[in-house]
């Protein structure tokens, strides 16, 4: 069945309420039209107005009375972690159902409300908390390994801006109720830590505590309850861990519905847990070890269906048993529709096999052994197990002969997983009427060649490797890494490599050195210095006469004389005619002639013939090579 409605208006704040046997109506809301001043509301009764230690911009989720006490669930920002910055925790608060205020300035307020965080979160050094809760079932009554117990089953989300995760936790209803008979919290100075409050401080009669009559209370014990409302100690989850994890950035949980303890053959009761989206998607799981022990948790993901479009976010889950329905219908609720599904799928034509059917691991479902097929909770002779087949915690049974199956990985919370229905209209997102009462019943792929019932999981499992794939993969990574490294060093150095020359300081000018000798003191004679202009702009030819005998030593011996031109022997500064300048002079056709002129040495070539007596002094030059 479908339904649609238009919606004329939103509404701006949340309100939670919950009625009690006597016909009160509590209130989690705002009081104001600016949604600053949130309050637990029961005519004429509320929490303190404005008060942080009260309540801290809370979201409220979920009411319900149990007991004596009428429960709150809801988030809000935790003032304990104020010092250490911004957090939202979940938490559950309560109020007597008998609370009549107290006297003077607290008639009108509650003499019984008290809080206690929610702890939803992966066990270890460092545990993961699931921080924000989203909703919650009412009271699930059950016996879970060998004892029983009352939960409370709550969808936690972590915080919008972080790691995108959900689960689901179970909290006991002792569990709260112990926590709330714990040890107070408070801040004893602005900065300090909040600390568990020592039981000689608490007032007697305790806070929080039923009373005949709240009117009697002293103020000693109202005092402490208006600035010790937080308990000390968190609930602890149930099973002591989520029961089902998704982490995945297509979607979130907003809400969950139990059909509790569905017997399976064998006497073994199971809650089956229906849990919806943002993205439209009905996800069907159970706890496979929560008939044997709740020290341990094996999720069973069964299947998840797409009940809407991916824009169409799950509002509100029921399910719904009466006598016109003995299967049950779950309702699923968003803000344009409504939509009522078949609560199991043990009839599919497509399962036709024993280890088919075993391998749902649905508690709805079991291999009927004389009639061959797969048959759903209510049969004729149920709980038998001689007649029918069932493994909730293996999914494989010995008498079943084993089959292809697409394995389900509880891990990775994996599972039997549907599409749109045939007839289901992305585009508008309704159904066709080839499918009645709105029910979505293609749970698997259409492909003829899958022989059992395989579909595709929501989030495909990543792949795994081994040690030595990983080992390999490095060190073959490496090798080709230094391959590479050393062909593309060896490229670049032949590329970037410069000819001998080019490491000159001059590179136009080419030096020859000859060892200068001294015969008599082992002096040298200071070689005179060109002047700037000529070593540029030309080369002046320099004669040395010889030095006469009173002018052995001395340093004018070294000056330059006249240049004589008829006598060509005896210039030091030759030019060669068949010269031509190098390449890499960039100024050669500017100076017309490139004259090169090279400064011989005339000592012991008859430069100066038999006029010249040894002297000890040498004509012998360094020859320098200078373009002109």
């Amino acid at each position: 069945m479908t339904l649609s409605y238009k919606r004329d208006h939103r509404v701006t704040h949340q309100c939670n309420l919950a009625t009690s046997h006597d016909t009160d109506l509590y209130t989690g809301t705002v009081a104001d039209f600016s949604g600053m001043d949130p309050i637990i509301y029961r005519e004429p009764l509320q929490t303190e107005q404005y008060d942080s230690m009260s309540l801290n911009a809370p979201n409220f989720v979920s009411s319900m009375p149990l007991g004596d006490f009428v429960y709150f669930f809801f988030r809000e920002t935790a003032v304990e972690y104020i010092n250490c910055g911004k957090a939202v925790y979940s938490r559950v608060a309560r109020v007597c159902k008998y609370d009549r205020g107290g006297p003077h300035r607290f008639r009108n307020r509650w003499t019984s409300f008290l809080k206690s965080r929610l702890n939803c979160s992966v066990q270890g050094d460092f545990p993961f908390y699931f921080n924000e809760i989203q909703s919650t079932t009412e009271l699930i009554e059950g016996m879970y390994g060998s004892a029983s117990a009352q939960l409370v089953y709550g969808v936690f989300t972590t915080p919008p801006n972080s790691i995108s995760g959900s689960a689901v936790c179970a909290f006991s209803l002792q569990d709260i109720a112990d926590t709330f008979e714990g040890n107070f919290k408070e801040q004893t100075q602005l900065n300090s830590n909040w600390l568990p409050v020592q039981s000689v401080k608490v007032p007697d009669p305790r806070p929080g505590q039923c009373v005949n009559d709240s009117r009697t209370l002293p103020d000693l014990t109202l005092n402490f309850i208006k600035t010790h409302s937080l308990m000390d100690e968190s609930v602890p989850s149930f099973f002591r861990q989520p029961i089902v994890i998704r982490t995945s950035f297509h979607y979130r949980f907003t809400q969950i519905a139990v059909d509790p303890q569905i017997k399976t053959p064998g006497g073994k009761p199971y809650d089956v847990l229906f849990i919806g989206t943002d993205n439209g998607k009905v996800i069907k799981a159970v706890n496979a070890d929560s008939a044997d022990t709740i020290q341990r948790v094996t999720p069973v993901v069964i299947e998840e269906i797409q009940v809407f479009p991916p824009h169409m976010a799950v509002r509100n889950l029921k399910v719904v048993r009466d006598s016109n329905l003995p299967d049950g219908r779950l309702v699923v609720v968003t803000d344009n529709e409504v939509q009522a599904l078949r609560l199991h799928r043990c009839y599919s034509d497509k399962i036709l096999s024993c280890s088919e059917c075993v391998a749902l691991q649905d508690p709805y479902c079991a291999w009927d052994k004389q009639s061959q097929k797969c048959r759903a909770v209510g049969a004729a002779r149920w709980s038998d197990e001689k007649y029918f087949y069932q493994s909730i915690a293996t999914g494989v049974h010995t008498n079943c002969p084993a089959s292809k199956l697409l394995g389900k990985d509880a891990s990775s919370v994996g599972g039997l997983s549907s599409s749109y229905p045939k007839s289901f209209n992305q585009d508008t997102g309704h159904t066709g009427k080839d499918i009645p009462d709105g029910e979505v019943i293609n749970i698997m792929q259409d492909e003829e060649k899958h022989s059992g019932p395989e579909v595709s999981a929501a989030d495909s499992p990543l792949p795994q490797y081994s040690v030595e794939t990983l080992s390999i993969a490095v060190v073959a990574g490496s090798v080709a890494a230094a391959i590479i490294g050393f062909i593309i060093g060896y490229f670049c150095g032949r590329k970037c490599h410069k000819e001998e020359e080019d490491n000159l300081p001059y590179p136009d000018t080419e030096y020859e050195y000859f060892e200068q000798r001294q015969t008599v003191n082992s002096r040298l004679a200071p070689e005179p210095k060109l002047l700037p202009q000529e070593e540029v702009t030309y080369a002046e030819p320099v004669l040395v006469p010889a030095p006469g005998p009173n002018k052995l030593n001395s340093p004018k011996s070294t000056l330059r004389k006249a240049h004589n031109a008829n006598h060509a022997a005896e210039t030091l500064f030759q030019f060669s005619d068949n010269y031509t300048p190098p390449p890499r002079d960039p100024y050669a056709h500017q100076r017309g002639r490139d004259n090169f002129g090279t400064l011989r040495s005339h000592q012991g070539d008859g430069y100066r013939g038999t006029r010249a007596p040894p002297d000890g002094f040498g004509t012998t030059r360094s020859v320098k090579k200078v373009y002109l």
